[in-house]
């Protein structure tokens, strides 16, 4: 809690402002006193009296306008911008992958104070993982000379979709082991703070949005190619769930009504042809030793024909689907995440010319085609930028 709503005493009209003003701040990440006056509807004296109170107290700090040097400001120089300090509270973000975890604290503002990533065996025990987890919490805290009790709630992220009513995994064949648990509040019990569960794909749309390649924008749809495909979507600003948290599972239409059984339990999905492992399978004839996804990416970086052509093939196999999608969505950008997608590269090329192809022609004039510029952080910063969110308005977080 920042000091401004710490005062005690009946809450006058400077009181409420403050708020206003922290909100603010909150909201944007790092603005400056001419975006407070936009966005509060202040005078520029009043912002200027209260934004002196609030880094007197310690709750607001000022950065240089381009991140070094000193903030003073003058002629044909940017103004100094402003964030909330660690004073004003903190906030987590963990994510876990099918093979790793990555966990992180960053203040109201949504700077990232210190980061930890280890790999884990997360489908192999529940109790390990959130264990793990637990210490990782921890030990990025004391990096930072913070405690628990500083972090105002933590969202983490996990490789499956959640039933959004309960939190909990409820498909049998992606997280076997995590399915009816309630890992959050598994989570809780360990480390004593609020903590809110997410599809990690929603995460990394979220975090694309607020610190990647969808900055600025409103209505997007982010594709995560790798051991899945699955996507988040962005409409009017806000994550769209779905009624039961199952939005987004692209990688599970049909394409091939006969084709090969695919882990939910249906013939022909889209991941069957496209995730990273059936793109390994379709290189590995070609290669002695056996390939993992990061000889792929290599592969990829090298212009190799063979690597190149797969993974643009699976690149227009996708587009294809996503070519419906936005037909139905008409976003103002696709942003293609994974460990394949690089920029410029085979998969968002395939992506872009199947978009191209398939879809109606006034969506595809409009649409972009990108990639994620976060790479691997994109469902980690994700989960910082909702837990920030929940910091300041948790009714409006729990919506997306």
């Amino acid at each position: 809690m920042s000091p401004a709503r710490a005062r005690s005493g009946p809450r006058s009209h400077r009181a409420y402002n403050l708020d206003r003003v922290v909100a603010a701040v909150r909201e944007r990440g790092a603005v400056t006193r001419a975006d407070l006056e936009r966005m509060t509807e202040l005078s520029r004296a009043t912002v200027a009296a209260l934004v002196a109170r609030l880094i007197d107290d310690g709750t607001l700090r000022e950065l240089p306008p381009d991140g070094q040097g000193d903030t003073a400001t003058g002629p044909g120089r940017p103004p100094a911008r402003l964030a909330l300090t660690e004073s004003a509270g903190l906030v987590s973000g963990m994510a876990f992958g099918h093979g790793d975890l990555r966990v992180a604290v960053a203040t109201l503002s949504g700077e990232v104070l210190a980061e930890r990533h280890v790999g884990l065996a997360v489908d192999n025990s529940v109790a390990a993982a959130l264990d793990t987890a637990a210490d990782e919490f921890s030990a990025v805290l004391r990096e930072i000379g913070h405690v628990a009790e500083d972090v105002s709630n933590v969202v983490v992220g996990l490789p499956a979709p959640l039933d959004r009513r309960t939190g909990r995994v409820v498909v049998n064949n992606i997280l076997p082991g995590w399915v009816d648990l309630d890992p959050a509040g598994g989570l809780e019990e360990r480390i004593g703070r609020p903590v809110f569960p997410e599809n990690a794909v929603n995460l990394g749309a979220i975090g694309e949005m607020t610190y990647g390649a969808g900055t600025g924008l409103h209505d997007l749809v982010f594709v995560k190619v790798s051991t899945g495909v699955g996507a988040g979507l962005i409409f009017d600003g806000r994550l769209y769930r779905g009624a039961s948290g199952y939005a987004g599972e692209l990688g599970h239409v049909q394409v091939e009504a006969n084709g090969l059984l695919c882990r939910c339990g249906s013939r022909g999905c889209l991941e069957t042809l496209v995730s990273t492992p059936h793109i390994i399978a379709a290189l590995q004839p070609m290669h002695a030793e056996p390939l993992t996804t990061a000889d792929v990416v290599r592969l990829l970086a090298a212009e190799d024909s063979g690597a190149v052509r797969v993974v643009g093939d699976a690149g227009r196999t996708i587009g294809r689907s996503l070519a419906d999608m936005c037909n139905v969505l008409d976003p103002e950008v696709v942003i293609v995440g994974g460990e394949l997608s690089r920029p410029d590269g085979a998969l968002a090329d395939g992506i872009r010319e199947a978009i191209a192809r398939y879809a109606q022609p006034g969506v595809a004039r409009t649409v972009t085609v990108t990639t994620g510029t976060l790479e691997n952080r994109a469902e980690l910063l994700g989960g910082i930028a909702l837990a920030v969110q929940r910091a300041g308005d948790p009714a409006r977080a729990a919506l997306g």
